[in-house]
């Protein structure tokens, strides 16, 4: 019986893998870890993640594909811009109106981010709790309430006295 001590810690590609991992499986089949996909990466958005040509799973082999990958990538699409409410302007009024301090601006976007913060996180708990919900809906408000609590602290650290 051989120790493991005996085991090479990085095992060639051409030697068999263990597939037993927690991300071995994407829709109830076997995933080849080498294939680097995420396992919850749907069908549908694999087929949109078109490599370049010679290029394997996206990854390109050389400069110039790198180069020719970028040049053929459509731009992200921004966000849409919204009409904002009449509450919206009103409250932007008065807060360009009001004579306030750094600190003051401060404390109301702290509250601001506060309100999103807590308003994400209870979308989270009900979506937990409803068995209709989707994984990814659930994943992209936890990610949205991480962001806002990581906002929230980066703009406590401020110091402006």
């Amino acid at each position: 019986m051989s120790s493991p001590a005996d085991q090479p810690q990085n095992p060639s590609a051409d030697e068999p893998r263990n597939r037993s991992g927690r991300y071995r499986y994407r829709a109830g089949k076997p995933v080849d870890p080498s294939e680097g996909l995420h396992p919850e990466m749907t069908e549908a958005e694999m087929a949109q993640a078109e490599p370049a040509a010679g290029a394997v799973s996206g990854i390109p082999n050389s400069p110039q594909e790198l180069i020719a990958m970028q040049e053929n990538k459509p731009e992200r699409p921004e966000k849409p811009e919204r009409q904002q409410s009449p509450k919206v302007k009103q409250a932007i009024e008065l807060i360009e109106k009001l004579d306030t301090t750094a600190y003051e601006d401060q404390q109301i976007a702290l509250a601001i981010l506060r309100h999103l913060e807590s308003f994400h996180d209870d979308v989270v708990e009900e979506m937990k709790d409803d068995a209709d919900a989707k994984h990814s809906q659930i994943a992209a408000w936890a990610v949205d309430a991480d962001r806002l609590m990581r906002s929230r602290m980066l703009l406590d650290s401020v110091d402006l006295e």
